[in-house]
């Protein structure tokens, strides 16, 4: 008779910030209901909280502790350790691994009354560091996908036993996940899981398998307690052949174990969502749905072909989205920043725990069934964590605005870095543009922004954008392109300037300056001009002014459009709570339109009344401003959605320069705090 070890339970990871309403329906519908369920079934459990999870569902619902006490009494549960606030362990600096897992320790030995000797990893992402920062934080095991058992050469029935890895010589014990039964746990009848269980035992040696379902999908609203109640009578009915454990209690009596390295591991659909490479449909088993934008009706996206990045490397994300890029970036510059703090153990305990909570990974990535990176509500909890534990870093009494150059985004070209007393300001000699604009007293980035990206599910005619949506983009074009065009990015750019590399000509730290200059072209249909731009950026407590020179350096007269683009993320439009106007001499007059058209501006203002802030961003010389929406076309593998990013606004003059002329032109944006009269009531 065949037999198996069994180790399930669930996954609940869902992140604070993404909204309490949402929190406490998934509540109502999954986790209280399944808990109950578990504290009278009588079978063994493993389950893993986010610490910020654990702490909400024990502390903010009544009965709740209660009953997970019962249940720890009746020896019939186990608790997984982890990161606290669900970081990527591969992204983040050891000693925050260690910190995130031990305020993890913390939280269970609190809520719980034990610690936890084994951990889940967030997303199940995996790198070969990983046994020395479990075992130095008093971790023994954790899980991965089967899959990766048998990449790592593993065959037969060793992918059904737990092997031991080890990194600098500390050990960890690895379990199995079967993925393959949890795909589609609550899609076939629970006799066929069960049989399918039962076909992965073995008559002459010990096996597990382990079956971790995400909590969230366990709705009972829609009938799943049913299936569970089910399958669980088919559990104690197959007893025989099917032992349902604690993973903690095979730990204790394992030996013998086969000693197996791991490379870098992440879900098995990641390469299909960080690589660029594209390969024919060669693979079958995708589970994504894919959906028509507003529609429920299904697309071919099953028959296209799908990009593979075979590598299946997480970081690929780091290298696809400058934007997640930027976020890991800060995070690394904010840990360092931290570790610099000396004699205040209070004050470095709590920046500590502002980086943790900007680690939440879901921020960092797209993928699967989530917005990811492409969620501006990710960003912004993020960015705003990460100046809060800035802001801790900083001294007391004394601190003083600075301006210094630094390989900030590790891309081999210093950037320049600007921290302020009101606003931090990071300028990337890529384009000469801003790509960080930090208001401190909120905290909030104006410039967490997402660009137009290329995804597998997008078809030949989605809008892509060549650029990152930075602020003072530098473009020229022909007289003859449109706003329209520009937005859908059916234009040609008649420069080389959007991302080409500024040279650093004077670089001021004690007047907190720094002049860029770019010797590029600008092409018409006639004549390819050399064109120079000395781009100089002045910092100042709540605003910084950009100066323009742009100089003709061909023999002939050169006609043409340029352009400054200045991108901020505000809240969603819909239901958005600022309002943004345009100032022609001295009349101001409100925007209502999504995309609109204005000649002789001289300013926009924003009036941010989320975060009780002013933008103002205005012109020395007037200009045409073109203004809209960002938006992208985004797949969650259930439909493809139009999702908010950002307001673009596009500063337009035409020039006419001789040969060696100059034109110049400054531009100043600045934030201040909205006065209470003008507050939104």
């Amino acid at each position: 008779m065949k037999k198996v070890k069994l180790i399930i339970g669930t996954v609940n990871a869902y992140p604070m910030h993404s909204g309490i309403g949402k929190l406490e329906e998934i509540y109502e519908n999954s986790y209280k209901p399944y808990l109950k369920m578990v504290h009278g079934m009588g079978l063994p459990v493993t389950m893993y909280y986010s610490g910020e999870l654990l702490s909400w569902l024990l502390e903010s619902n009544d009965g709740m502790q209660m009953l997970i006490n019962d249940i720890v009494k009746k020896k019939n549960i186990e608790f997984l350790g982890g990161g606290y606030y669900s970081p990527l362990f591969s992204l983040i600096p050891r000693k925050d691994r260690v910190g995130q897992i031990e305020l993890m320790t913390t939280a269970l030995r609190k809520y719980i009354g034990r610690r936890s000797r084994g951990m889940w990893i967030s997303e199940k992402v995996w790198e070969p560091s990983m046994p020395m920062t479990m075992n130095n934080a008093g971790i023994e095991f954790t899980f991965i996908d089967e899959a990766f058992f048998e990449d790592a050469g593993l065959f037969n029935g060793e992918l059904y036993r737990p092997c031991l890895t080890e990194d600098q010589g500390k050990k960890v014990v690895i379990f199995p996940i079967s993925n393959r039964i949890i795909s589609r746990f609550l899609i076939d009848e629970p006799e066929n899981i069960i049989e399918q269980i039962i076909a992965c035992g073995s008559e002459k040696e010990e096996r597990v398998i382990s079956i971790m379902v995400p909590g969230e999908e366990l709705d009972f609203s829609k009938g799943v307690e049913e299936h569970l109640n089910k399958f669980h009578e088919l559990l104690k009915k197959n007893k025989k052949q099917i032992e349902v454990v604690l993973p903690g209690s095979i730990v204790r009596e394992l030996t013998n174990m086969k000693k197996v390295y791991f490379g870098c591991v992440s879900p098995g659909d990641i390469g299909r969502w960080s690589g660029p490479i594209f390969r024919e449909q060669q693979f079958t088993g995708f589970n994504d749905e894919g959906l028509s934008v507003d529609s429920g009706k299904s697309t071919a996206i099953e028959n296209k072909p799908k990009p593979f990045n075979s590598q299946s490397f997480f970081r690929h994300f780091l290298a696809k989205y400058p934007e997640s890029n930027f976020i890991y970036s800060r995070m690394i510059y904010t840990h360092n920043l931290i570790s610099q703090i000396r004699g205040d153990k209070q004050r470095k305990k709590a920046a500590e725990v502002e980086l943790y909570k900007s680690q939440n990974n879901a921020a960092y990535w797209h993928g699967g069934g989530s917005l990811g990176i492409y969620s501006a509500e990710n960003r912004r909890f993020a960015y705003a964590n990460l100046i809060e534990a800035e802001k801790f870093s900083r001294e007391r009494v004394g601190f003083r605005a600075s301006l210094v150059s630094d390989d900030f985004d590790m891309d081999g070209i210093n950037e320049f870095i600007y921290r302020g007393l009101s606003i931090n300001a990071f300028v990337h000699r890529k384009g000469g543009t801003l790509f960080e604009l930090d208001y401190i007293r909120t905290p909030h980035n104006y410039i967490a922004t997402m660009a137009r990206h290329h995804e597998w599910y997008h078809d030949e005619n989605e809008i892509n954008d060549v650029y990152t949506r930075n602020s003072f983009v530098d473009h020229f074009f022909s007289a003859d392109v449109k706003k329209e065009k520009f937005f859908d990015m059916d234009y040609a750019e008649a420069g080389d300037f959007i991302s080409g590399v500024y040279k650093i000509n004077k670089l001021n730290k004690e007047q907190k300056k720094v002049e860029l200059v770019r010797c590029g072209s600008v092409f018409t249909k006639k004549k390819k001009f050399p064109v120079e731009i000395k781009k100089t950026y002045t910092f100042k407590r709540n605003y910084i002014d950009v100066e323009y020179e742009i100089i003709n350096k061909s023999d002939a007269v050169l006609n043409t459009t340029f352009a400054s683009e200045m991108n901020i993320c505000l809240s969603s439009p819909e239901g958005r709570v600022a309002e943004i106007s345009v100032q022609k001499k001295d009349v101001e007059s409100i925007v209502n339109e999504p995309f609109f058209e204005e000649k002789d501006v001289s300013e926009i203002l924003v009036k941010d009344f989320e975060r009780k802030a002013r933008v103002d961003i205005s012109t020395k010389l007037q200009a045409t401003i073109w203004g809209g929406f960002v938006s992208t076309k985004t797949g969650t593998g259930i439909r493809v959605e139009s999702i908010y990013q950002s307001d673009c606004f596009l500063y337009a003059w035409n020039i006419s320069l001789g040969p060696g002329k100059v034109w110049a032109n400054s531009l100043q944006i600045k934030i201040d705090r909205l006065e209470k009269r003008t507050q939104k009531s």
